[in-house]
């Protein structure tokens, strides 16, 4: 019998929430519209394509000159993201509260201040003082849409991606450098693993290992226990004093990054919608997660990309007049080897369920017969074995 996996299947359409509050929506309201009068009706929809749920609230509103508005907004709160693992990550609202509210505004003013308009996340609007949500806007009505795709994103769109990641990342290095006690403020990666995350870790492993022979791999059987065994107790404790560190967005792969598109189909802008897992730790883990998630070609173009971000990263941290060491190639590069284990956890927990269509079925056995996963396994694998990632020291 197949096991479910842990992730909560919500329907498009739900009632208004007992805690949403209606004072603060109007709150927020004012704030976009000034000439608000009232809320005429209310209809709210889970947007679960995005990395984490969040609710869409389509807003009938009047003015005070009798005109009707449509405003919709992307709510996120505990309530929200309560009893949902969609990918075995750990996060927290209170997290990403933080970041929408104190850093990502910060980032964006460092650029604002060497002459750069940027944008890193869908815009958020002010809400009281004390309250349990954020309230962001809408960007998928406004020609911005889920980067999610089996066939994967093309050079152009990883460019993109890979572009605003870099200046993400030189923001971040430049914000900690002037300001070094918030990063009390914010988590530190670990490799520890507890609780819902610990399990479902547990469960995708023991799936993936199962699914060897089905997906005509069955000579790395042996390789992927040991590998398995090897990662869960060697990883616990993270050193990474000699990294390249940032503030990690922590949930970077297709389903996190909302594209907008020109005409010709070029992404011309990304924006990350979530950011509840954001940590301090090495840059790596961001750029494994989305070079090992994202790409319609992930091993031939892996170190093209690596340098492609490279080269955004310094020329960012240059813009910034970042003072502390640049990072080079090379020490991204041997960053790269020395978390190499990320590689294999990102392509054989994370893949298999960006890969899978939820709506039509969230049996966890599925996920790793998918036939596009089984593909991109095959490929993976070896290249995984070949660059040292799936090494044991």
């Amino acid at each position: 019998m197949s096991s479910k996996i842990l992730v909560t299947q919500l329907s498009q359409e739900v009632s208004v929430p007992t805690w949403l509050d209606q004072q603060e929506l109007e709150h927020v309201l004012r704030q976009e519209i000034p000439e608000f009068k009232k809320i005429e009706s209310t209809r709210c929809k889970w947007e679960v394509q995005l990395s984490q749920p969040a609710l869409c609230v389509q807003l009938q509103v009047l003015t005070a000159d009798n005109k009707k508005r449509l405003v919709r907004y992307l709510l996120k709160s505990e309530e929200t993201t309560s009893g949902v693992l969609k990918l075995p990550i750990q996060g927290d609202f209170s997290v990403e509260r933080y970041m929408y509210e104190n850093v990502l505004p910060a980032l964006e003013e460092l650029y604002k201040d060497v002459d750069k308009v940027i944008h890193f996340s869908p815009m958020s609007y002010q809400s009281k003082q004390k309250s349990n949500c954020l309230y962001l806007d809408y960007i998928l009505a406004k020609g911005y849409s889920v980067g999610n795709t089996q066939k994967g994103l093309n050079v152009t769109a990883m460019q993109a991606v890979l572009s605003k990641l870099a200046a993400y990342h030189a923001a971040t290095a430049c914000y900690i450098e002037r300001n070094s006690g918030k990063i009390r403020e914010l988590p530190k990666l670990s490799g520890k693993r507890v609780g819902a995350v610990a399990e479902l870790k547990s469960l995708l492993q023991m799936k993936f290992h199962e699914s060897l022979r089905a997906n005509n791999a069955r000579e790395y059987e042996d390789k992927v226990k040991s590998f398995q065994k090897y990662v869960q107790s060697h990883t616990e404790a993270l050193d990474g004093k000699t990294s390249f560190n940032v503030i990690l967005n922590g949930s970077c792969w297709p389903n996190n990054l909302l594209n907008q598109v020109d005409a010709f189909g070029n992404v011309k802008d990304s924006l990350f919608s979530d950011f509840h897992a954001a940590k301090y730790g090495p840059a790596v883990n961001d750029l494994f997660s989305l070079l090992l998630t994202a790409p319609a070609e992930k091993t031939n173009r892996f170190d093209g990309y690596v340098k492609y971000y490279h080269d955004q990263l310094v020329a960012n941290l240059n813009l910034l007049k970042y003072r502390g060491k640049k990072p080079s190639l090379t020490d991204l590069q041997l960053d790269l080897l020395k978390y190499g284990h990320w590689a294999f956890e990102f392509a054989t927990e994370v893949l298999p369920v960006l890969l899978s269509d939820f709506d039509a079925n969230d049996d966890i056995d599925e996920l790793f017969r998918n036939p596009v996963f089984g593909e991109q396994l095959r490929e993976l694998l070896p290249w995984l074995e070949n660059r040292g990632y799936f090494e044991e020291d």
